[in-house]
């Protein structure tokens, strides 16, 4: 019956035994799904593969990273298995329906393979996503000795407060500012936090309130047309008539000279 409907396009294979229904244009998701399929129950997407899954990257791997429950995939053509031993319940997780490793674990799992920067970039996004959980990748680490700990260890540092709570970011670049500004032992701004002026509330990007200095992150996709350009100017002038200090960072200046950004905000605070 298979052979009859592969045979009259019905079926599309995909794995040995795992065929695509009606038409081969299954998507990233879909391949994902059809490797766990072709490497038995218990399988779940991993390392690169679960990063893209989950939002932590766009990076796209050329094979499916998977982390099965025996030794089945080794041979598979484009599935890249990693016999890393068995996985505890609390670090796998379904996404778009798709068996996966939390993001805790596929921090752990790719931190012994990134280099610093894209460890912090990777962690970044994690924030972002408001998936990142530093009580659950130390539970993860302290399992088992695991290549990259130092590396992740140093990583969250930055990340760590005495409240336990994660700063509220809403993008990458806010996210890269942050890390920036107290990786070099500046204050920790409070994040996306709402003033209110006349009654009439607006949310800040970065906020030292003791020193009265509001930092901006401008973002092409949010700054950059003309209607934004005109509210940045009036936020600009209704927080420097409340006696705020404002600033913009843009990514460019993060890309380019982030050193003399942070630089520059250091003597901001300092004023």
């Amino acid at each position: 019956m298979i052979a009859t409907r592969v045979a009259s396009g019905a079926l599309h294979p995909v794995f040995r035994s795992v065929y695509a229904v009606g038409h081969r244009a299954i998507g990233r998701g879909g391949a994902m799904l059809a490797a766990v399929l072709a490497c038995g129950d218990g399988t779940v997407v991993s390392h690169g593969s679960a990063a893209e899954l989950l939002g932590l990257w766009n990076r796209r791997p050329t094979l499916t990273d998977v982390i099965p429950t025996n030794r089945a995939g080794r041979k598979i053509q484009g599935v890249r298995w990693h016999g890393v031993g068995p996985l505890e319940p609390d670090e796998v997780t379904v996404c778009d329906a798709i068996p996966c490793t939390t993001a805790s674990r596929t921090l752990v799992d790719l931190a012994g393979g990134l280099g610093e920067k894209s460890l912090h970039r990777l962690v970044e996004e994690a924030a972002v996503q408001r998936l990142l959980d530093i009580a659950s990748v130390d539970r993860i680490l302290a399992r088992r000795r695991r290549r990259g700990a130092p590396a992740l260890r140093k990583v969250l540092s930055h990340w760590r407060s005495e409240s336990e709570t994660l700063p509220h970011l809403k993008s990458t670049l806010e996210a890269r500012v942050f890390t920036a500004v107290v990786e070099v032992g500046l204050p920790s701004p409070r994040c996306n936090q709402i003033l209110r002026f006349d009654g009439r509330p607006l949310e800040v990007d970065l906020l030292w309130e003791e020193q009265r200095l509001v930092i901006e992150t401008d973002g092409e996709q949010t700054h950059g047309t003309r209607k934004a350009f005109r509210h940045d100017r009036w936020r600009d002038q209704v927080l420097t008539a409340a006696g705020y200090r404002t600033a913009r960072v843009t990514w460019d200046q993060m890309e380019d000279e982030p050193n003399a950004t942070v630089a520059r905000i250091r003597c901001m605070l300092e004023k």
